[in-house]
């Protein structure tokens, strides 16, 4: 790993201060493309790793269930829309989106700090901002690929039953359930990458806050959920509304329309989750920079 930051520090290096020059202070790579340049050694790290295999199997989880529908109940299952609208909120959202970011964000500095190899980088002539940055990026894409692609064959096995299923509100729902998925990754990737920044141990904080914090805050019928990054996610997608066909059903429609209050504009989710990233990326930009690896 160390041979390959050293040859890759000196490709990028600027031709007037050369890595190794004696008595010369070596002069910090600019930081875009010491950024792009460890975005894309990290992305190929990161694919390569055996805990990849295990993420990819857990996203199969909605091809499974598409999979089941299109063998046993291709007629009564609902609409393709409706399929996919549900797995949305009630799978991708809550559970696989947060999974993914945990397996990628955290390991991206938090990994490094803890085994002390992230001093291989921090002895190249790279910003520590630009180290997180790029390692952030690589998570984030990481992520978000590796979902597009369950995604993906959820669609084809789909359309397998025909073409009938591809009608205008199906394909924008289905393009737009791609830019939440990459908005979601990159949120709490963002948010995982600064908890493994600082946490010595920071799977269980990041499992209490996804299945703790934010399963509880969710299901309040209040402001308060606006303050649950799933919430703003769920947001942009229209939940598909059940019928109140029993007595349960009836009284829960009657007690939610006790407590409805305005609906929460999508800009405005889109603006909570932009700037939940922003400010994620800053403060572990700053732990990092502040940060001491004891021998």
């Amino acid at each position: 790993m160390s041979d390959s930051l050293n040859s890759g520090a000196q490709a990028l290096a600027q031709p007037g201060a050369p890595a190794g020059a004696s008595g010369a202070e070596p002069t910090p790579l600019p930081s875009l493309n010491a950024i792009l340049w460890l975005a894309w050694f990290s992305f190929r790290e990161m694919s390569r790793r055996k805990r990849l295999l295990g993420l990819a199997m857990i996203n199969l989880l909605p091809v499974l269930v598409v999979l089941a529908i299109r063998i046993w109940a291709p007629e009564g299952s609902g609409t393709a829309q409706l399929q996919l609208s549900s797995l949305t909120f009630n799978v991708i959202i809550p559970f696989l989106i947060p999974i993914a970011a945990v397996a990628v964000g955290i390991p991206a500095i938090g990994e490094q700090v803890d085994d002390g190899t992230i001093v291989f980088t921090w002895t190249r002539p790279i910003k520590r901002r630009a180290i997180f940055l790029g390692r952030v990026l690589s998570a984030q894409v990481v992520a978000t690929t590796v979902m597009s692609g369950s995604l993906i064959l959820c669609f084809i096995i789909m359309i397998s039953n025909g073409m009938e299923v591809i009608t205008w509100d199906f394909l924008k729902l289905y393009l737009f359930t791609f830019l939440i998925i990459a908005l979601g990754c990159f949120t709490y990737t963002a948010l995982f990458a600064t908890m493994g920044t600082f946490f010595r141990k920071p799977v269980m904080p990041a499992l209490l806050f996804t299945f703790g914090w934010e399963g509880l805050v969710t299901n309040i019928p209040a402001r308060v959920q606006e303050l649950s990054l799933r919430f703003h996610l769920q947001n942009l997608i229209e939940h598909p509304a059940a019928a109140a066909d029993d007595l349960t059903g009836v009284l829960g429609a009657l007690l939610t329309q006790m407590v409805q209050r305005e609906t929460v504009p999508a800009v405005q989710s889109v603006a909570v989750l932009v700037g939940v990233t922003l400010a994620a990326t800053a403060l572990g930009i700053w732990i990092l920079r502040n940060k001491e690896i004891a021998n």
